[in-house]
């Protein structure tokens, strides 16, 4: 055991290093972020694991800045670098150098999994979708201020119509782009209500899925559903999709696309108004038109006051000659059955005698029995007035009675219809007396 070398810690420490280095050199390396940690350095410390291990990294402030997305916790990635080892601790770590998505499979995945967290907290419900103004008078356009972009939306309005188009540039692509993006959102958003524009319009061209990875931040995001001014989201080709598409008020397919949306086509708008205005000329004309059309259609119906009265005239006569008819027909048939009847004189003149000897019998009668009917009413009246003066109100009165009243001038014919201390007066046959209850008695 003596001949065994002696070495120090250091020189341990130093021999390992230089093995693991000269062993591995360059690497890439496939795995899941976990414990990232962005210090205030720049420095970025993570770990990068799989199923059954785990290795330590670090991705120095330079390297970091190169890095055109945000690395986030369990993000698969793939990492070159350096294999080292750090004596201070005895361990070794990966110096990186370079980070990128490990493929396009899990870059979906990732996006998926915050689609559907930002999905259940409301962000993309249709409820919250703002309208399109008809006719804005002012458009700010968030975009590069390079490209054919910009050029294809400038060109687009000014063909359709031509407004105020208010470019905030941004870098669309790489690692600053949500943050610009955001910042641009907050400009226009807190500017004046007279500088303030009516629509956002967010775009880019097209690009791979890492190209459009700005456009998937949850913060922008958040930013875009947060926005009072209405937002159109058009962001690469039809086919491609990113997350503001779902949290924009509109999400058109292409910029261009976009710039239609925003705006009204103002030689239609021309024509709509050349139209209206040909029609109102022409409308007063069509409905007076109308309307003549109508009266005379009634006139058919109407006929003058000169044919009713003619026609009136006409159905008098028509009636007169059939009344003249009609009386003359009556006498004629009156006529002959009174030439049909004959009578015998001798017994016409004693049926006379008779009734006129039974008409005087009659009156006669009648003239008795009237006078013995007004002697006997004359009896019965006579009768009547002695009882009626008899039962006489005053004639009660004078025999010592009295009439007595409540306040109300209502009679009083029971104790039970006054209380103690109530007024009343009294009626008497030559006066009348005042008086109030002072006790009460029944005959009872």
């Amino acid at each position: 055991m003596s001949n065994i070398p002696e070495f120090t810690v250091s020189e341990i420490s130093s021999s390992i290093k230089r093995i693991v280095e000269d062993a591995f050199g360059y690497v890439r390396i496939k795995g899941e972020i976990s414990g990232y940690k962005k210090a205030t350095s720049g420095h970025c410390y993570f770990s990068l694991k799989d199923e059954s291990s785990v290795i330590s990294a670090v991705l120095f402030r330079g390297s970091a800045a190169k890095v055109d997305f945000e690395i986030e916790e369990g993000m698969e990635v793939v990492v070159s670098g350096k294999v080292t080892t750090y004596a201070g601790r005895s361990n070794y770590q990966v110096i990186v150098e370079k980070v990128e998505m490990a493929g396009i499979g899990a870059i979906l995945e990732m996006i998926e999994k915050r689609r559907k967290k930002l999905l259940a907290e409301g962000l993309f419900d249709e409820a919250h979708k703002k309208p399109i103004p008809f006719f804005p008078r002012k458009i700010g356009i968030i975009t590069s201020k390079t490209g054919a972009v910009i050029e294809d939306i400038k060109h687009r309005i000014a063909d359709r119509c031509p407004l105020t188009l208010v470019l905030y540039p941004v870098t669309v692509q790489g690692k600053t782009a949500s943050s610009e993006i955001i910042e641009a959102i907050k400009y226009f958003e807190n500017l004046s209500e007279l500088e303030k524009p009516e629509i956002i319009i967010v775009a880019r061209g097209g690009g791979s899925i890492e190209d459009l990875m700005p456009f998937n931040d949850e913060e922008l995001v958040r930013a875009v559903f947060s926005c009072s001014i209405p937002i159109i989201s058009a962001v690469g080709h039809e086919t491609d999709t990113t997350l503001i598409d779902y949290a924009a008020d509109f999400r058109a397919p292409t910029p261009t696309a976009a710039a239609e949306i925003a705006t009204p086509v103002i030689s239609d708008l021309r024509s709509n108004i050349e139209y209206f205005a040909q029609k109102l000329k022409t409308l007063p004309r069509e409905i007076i038109a109308n309307y003549r059309d109508k009266l005379a259609s009634i006139e058919k119906f109407i006929q003058s006051p000169k044919q009713i009265l003619d026609s009136a005239s006409e159905r008098f006569n028509m009636y007169s000659k059939k009344f003249d008819l009609s009386i003359i027909n009556f006498f004629e048939s009156k006529a002959k059955r009174l030439l049909a009847i004959r009578f015998d004189n001798e017994k016409i003149l004693n049926k006379i005698e008779i009734s006129k000897q039974q008409i005087k019998f009659l009156d006669e009668k009648l003239i008795t029995w009237v006078k013995r009917y007004v002697e006997d009413s004359k009896l019965k009246l006579d009768h009547l007035a002695k009882i009626l003066q008899s039962s006489s109100y005053d004639k009660i009165l004078k025999r010592g009675f009295a009439l007595i009243k409540d306040k109300n001038n209502n009679l009083i014919s029971s104790i039970s219809s006054s209380n103690i201390g109530d007024e009343i007066s009294i009626q008497l046959s030559d006066g009348q007396l005042g008086a109030k209850v002072n006790n009460k008695s029944s005959n009872d």
